[in-house]
């Protein structure tokens, strides 16, 4: 009786009946094992090769190499207008953004040169936020704001930290101003004119206050859709001389701007109302100082005797 030399996991097969040669089959264990190794092998491979395998109508067998990232793209498919709609928008979006500082670098300057610097009062249409009180002369009396949508205690802070004396008047730009006639030094405007739906109204409430040869200060935005009517209702009114304003801004694509400054008609120079006169009183009176301006004067009248 002869002694198997077989592993353990081998067994014999039967002698074939052709030969008589006997083959080894491997055993479930050895099977299993080889099913392990061939599913790392076959998971191994590159996954264009693996779905060309699996593919039972494919002709083309693909490539071992990965596909790469951007052959993804369906090159049929065209360019994409996406990519220079984005392109401009993002170049426009630039570009407005340049034009913006730009304009708050020209307004500073204008306010800067053409408010006088001893100015008593000076009446802003659409103050917003405060910022133009930083660009005012430190010297000048008093600015009022007048805005619907004016927040008075911000306003106040804005104006301590600019140094300029300001007071908020919470109204439409539209509604009458309650400024006496000719009582004004300067009046400013940045984008009232184009915002308040009627341009020639508030052209004609600032001829009306303002002083003879007092100017009328305006940035206002003429891109589309808002148009030129600011500028227009300047023109048009009779109490300014021709408007004198720079026609770069004024014909700019896309973002036009109507900067400039027109003059109040009159032979009188602009300056200080004179104290104690009747506009000065009446204008103190509108705006509620006069106590205020009693008590700094009786405080400065104190100072002084000691």
């Amino acid at each position: 009786m002869s002694t198997s030399l077989a592993p353990s996991h081998v067994r014999a097969a039967p002698a074939s009946a052709c030969g008589g040669t006997r083959r080894v089959a491997p055993s479930r264990s050895a099977r299993a094992s080889g099913s392990r190794a061939s599913t790392r092998d076959e998971r191994a491979l590159p996954i264009a090769s693996r779905v060309a395998r699996s593919s039972r109508f494919s002709s083309v067998r693909a490539c071992a190499a990965p596909t790469p990232l951007l052959d993804l793209a369906d090159a049929g498919a065209g360019f994409s207008p996406l990519v220079p709609l984005l392109s401009v928008l993002g170049g426009f979006g630039i570009a407005k953004a340049f034009v913006y500082w730009r304009v708050q670098f020209i307004t500073a300057a204008m306010i800067g040169k053409h408010v006088p610097p001893d100015a008593k009062r000076v009446l802003e249409f659409g103050v917003g936020a405060g910022k133009n009180l930083y660009y005012y002369p430190k010297t000048v009396g008093m600015v009022v704001g007048i805005d619907e949508d004016a927040k008075e205690d911000l306003l106040i802070q804005v104006s301590v930290a600019a140094g300029v004396p300001f007071v908020a008047k919470k109204q439409s730009v539209l509604e009458n101003s309650n400024q006496a006639d000719a009582s004004v030094d300067a009046v400013v405007t940045t984008g009232a004119l184009t915002e308040c739906g009627d341009a020639e109204k508030l052209v004609a409430e600032a001829a009306r206050v303002l002083k003879p040869g007092a100017p009328l200060v305006f940035v206002e935005d003429m891109s589309w859709p808002k148009g030129d009517g600011a500028l227009a209702a300047i023109r048009a009114s009779d109490g300014f001389e021709p408007a004198q304003f720079d026609d770069g801004w004024a014909t700019l694509p896309l973002a036009a701007c109507a900067i400039g400054v027109a003059v109040r008609k009159g032979d009188e120079a602009p300056g200080g109302i004179d104290e104690g006169g009747a506009a000065a009183e009446s204008f103190e009176t509108a705006t509620g100082l006069a106590g205020k301006r009693g008590k700094k004067k009786r405080g400065s009248g104190k100072a002084g005797k000691r």
